[in-house]
C-alpha cells in the first residue's frame, strides 16, 4: 500500500478516536466504536496503533506540555493587559491548545485510568506555583486564594474550549480570564 494511504489511514483513525474519546471518554471508548467511524475493518487499527492507549497518546500529543516549562520561559514579571501580559511560550501554548481544543478537553476531563488521569490537577498545581513566585507582590497573601485563581482559571479556559465560537471570540473571552484572574491578583 503506498505510503500516503497509510498515512491517510492513520489520520482517519486518530480523528475517529479523538471523536469517540471526546463522546464518551478513555474508558467507555471502543477500538470497534472508532473503526466502525473510521470505516475500517476493526483488526485494522492495530496495525497502526498498538493499543488504546497508544491512540490516546496520538490524539493527544499536540496538547502534551511540560506546564511548568511553559509558565517559567521568557519574562517572569508580566507587565501589559490580556494576552499580553504571558510570555511568548505561554501565548503560543494557549493557541494550540485553542486549536486542538477538543484534544485538550480530552485530557483535561475525559482521561480517567489512563496516565493523564490527573493533568488538570498538574496543570493547576503549576500555574499555581507559578503564581507563588510572586506572592510578595500579592496584598493580604493566602495559598488557598490562589488555588481558587488557578483552579477557576483552568476551568475558565475549558468552558471557553466548550463553548468554542471562534478564534477571535476565544480570544477576547481569554483576554478578560487573564486580566481577571491572573492580572487582577496584583501582579
Amino acid at each position: 500500500m503506498p505510503q500516503v494511504l497509510k498515512d491517510e489511514i492513520r489520520e482517519k483513525i486518530r480523528k475517529a478516536a479523538e471523536e469517540e474519546f471526546y463522546e464518551k471518554g478513555f474508558s467507555k471508548a471502543t477500538m470497534r466504536k472508532i473503526a466502525e467511524k473510521a470505516n475500517i475493518p476493526a483488526g485494522l487499527i492495530y496495525s497502526y496503533y498498538s493499543s488504546k492507549d497508544a491512540l490516546l497518546q496520538a490524539v493527544l500529543q499536540p496538547v502534551i506540555y511540560d506546564w511548568k516549562k511553559v509558565l517559567t520561559s521568557g519574562n517572569q514579571y508580566h507587565e501589559g493587559g490580556g494576552a499580553d501580559w504571558l510570555s511568548r511560550e505561554e501565548r503560543n501554548c494557549l493557541q494550540t491548545l485553542l486549536h486542538d481544543r477538543q484534544a485538550f478537553i480530552i485530557m483535561m476531563d475525559k482521561c480517567r485510568n489512563t496516565k493523564y488521569e490527573e493533568e488538570k490537577e498538574r496543570l493547576i498545581e503549576e500555574i499555581e506555583n507559578h503564581l507563588n513566585l510572586h506572592k510578595e507582590q500579592i496584598s493580604d497573601y493566602d495559598p488557598v486564594y490562589i488555588h481558587i485563581i488557578a483552579s477557576n482559571f483552568v476551568d475558565g479556559l475549558l468552558q471557553i474550549m466548550y463553548h468554542y465560537k471562534g478564534e477571535e471570540w476565544a480570544m477576547k473571552l481569554l483576554n478578560k480570564l487573564i486580566t481577571a484572574y491572573l492580572q487582577g491578583i496584583g501582579i
